[in-house]
């Protein structure tokens, strides 16, 4: 009885030094944590840099008249400088060429939007009003990078010219007064070329909005306050059109109410990382328990030191990870890095055990990567799938314990 009651304490003993273990495994995992941080910052810098001289995430508005304030006397006015017309009815249509630009090990999606530009503008009252008073308008279009213009924008009104040129946010071009005429429709068209980064995104007018796009990118995330009408998504790339009215939005939420495409990866290799991270406890904790119940059913001991170890090796598995899975594939990396992983403890507890029970451990190991690769990959359900995974161990474990307080 007394040499039982030592080998309950022994075992107890051996159980809280495992699980403290365990949680000591937090701190390098942790750092490899802070690594992948890092490296997601370089990133980010790189694409930084990469906008700053090709253009960055382009914001378009609707085309408006802008009208100065005749009140705007003084700078003690606290009044608007100038007055908008919307437009009528305005409607985009496109094609948006991507391609991927890359520096050092980093790759980021840039593009080329080719746009026709169609709308009138029906001035009312006011509008004849200010105008008669300062003598003064311009068809102003809000543009969020300039730097991305690659053409010449001329603006076409019922077959006469006038020049875009740089304005405060935007692209300005000054229109004579004569043509403001209240209730009369004014047709306008202009074509613009422009490069951008990642999104191209839209600031819909008051009245009728349309917008079309063609893209050969085959992966488009449509984000914002207004999803496509239509769309048509294949491996060749997308079709897209949108089509909001008045009804859909007041006016306080207009410049609330972007949409537009988004032109990046789905998930950067950064934040599958991170995802995978997180699961790290319950792999460690799967690893310690199927090696605590080695030494529980073979009677062969592992000592604290080779726990400790085996939690390094499961720590170095995520920094290999991140390491691979900047030059291939996620999925790639991941099979390279489990694979050594696996095959390094294999070998490491085959020579610690020296029994056939070591493969089946090399094969439960195998098996835990496998499942929660799986798990990353679900968009939906991996909280079920885990829960019931965890459940199933949680069986077998006890299964395997049942007869641990039985004398020998």
């Amino acid at each position: 009885m007394e040499n039982r009651n030592s080998n309950s304490r022994k075992f107890f003993l051996k159980g809280l030094v495992v699980v403290c273990t365990a949680v000591c495994m937090l701190v390098p995992v942790l750092m490899v944590s802070g690594v992948v941080d890092e490296r997601e910052d370089l990133s980010d810098d790189v694409r930084n840099e990469i906008a700053r001289s090709w253009g960055g995430r382009q914001v378009i508005s609707a085309p408006e008249i802008m009208m100065p304030n005749p009140e705007k006397k003084s700078d003690d006015y606290a009044g608007p400088d100038y007055y908008f017309l919307d437009s009528y009815k305005s409607a985009f249509a496109g094609n948006v060429s991507v391609e991927m630009r890359k520096r050092s090990i980093y790759e980021v999606p840039v593009y080329r939007a080719e746009l026709k530009v169609t709308g009138a503008f029906v001035p009312d009252d006011m509008a004849v009003s200010l105008v008669h008073m300062t003598g003064k308008c311009s068809v102003y279009l809000q543009l969020d990078g300039l730097k991305g213009i690659e053409d010449k924008v001329i603006l076409e009104i019922d077959g006469r010219e006038y020049p875009f040129y740089p304005a405060e946010n935007g692209l300005q071009a000054d229109i004579p007064a004569w043509l403001i005429k209240e209730g009369v429709p004014l047709n306008y068209t202009f074509s613009l070329k422009i490069k951008g980064i990642e999104s191209l995104e839209f600031i819909p007018n008051q009245g009728q909005f349309a917008l079309r796009l063609e893209s050969d990118y085959p992966s488009p995330g449509f984000n914002g306050a207004f999803l496509p009408a239509e769309r048509t998504l294949n491996d060749n790339g997308f079709t897209a059109e949108w089509k909001i009215n008045e009804m859909n939005m007041s006016d306080s939420e207009r410049y609330a109410s972007r949409f537009g495409v988004d032109f990046v990866v789905p998930v950067s290799q950064y934040q599958q990382t991170s995802r995978a991270i997180k699961y790290f406890f319950l792999i460690i904790c799967l690893v310690f328990t199927g090696i605590f119940l080695v030494e529980a059913v073979s009677g062969r001991s592992v000592n604290v030191v080779q726990y400790i170890v085996t939690g390094f090796s499961l720590c170095l598995f995520y920094l290999l990870l991140l390491s691979f899975s900047e030059y291939m594939s996620f999925g790639l990396a991941y099979l390279i890095a489990a694979v050594l992983t696996v095959a390094s403890l294999g070998a490491y507890f085959t020579a610690i055990l020296r029994s056939r029970i070591s493969y089946m451990f090399t094969l439960a190991v195998a098996v835990i990567y496998g499942f929660i690769y799986v798990l990353l990959n679900m968009e939906t359900g991996s909280l079920l799938a885990g829960s019931l995974a965890l459940f199933l161990i949680l069986c077998v474990i006890m299964y395997f314990t049942r007869n641990l307080n039985r004398p020998k």
